[in-house]
């Protein structure tokens, strides 16, 4: 039973330490390619009042 908890609790530090490391450079290019496709979709005088979306 000790080995059980013992793997699962380094699962849980691994995933822990896995989440806290920052994106690698492909996962931000590729995330800055996917939002490529929403540029221009906004009016150019478009200002985004985070106050007043959150009174919503």
């Amino acid at each position: 039973m000790a080995k059980i908890a013992d793997q699962t609790h380094a699962a849980e530090e691994l995933l822990q330490r896995e989440s806290q490391q920052p994106a690698s450079q492909a996962t931000r290019e590729e995330a800055l390619r996917r939002l490529e496709k929403f540029r221009g979709r906004l009016p150019e005088d478009f200002v985004f009042d985070r106050d007043e979306a959150n009174l919503r």
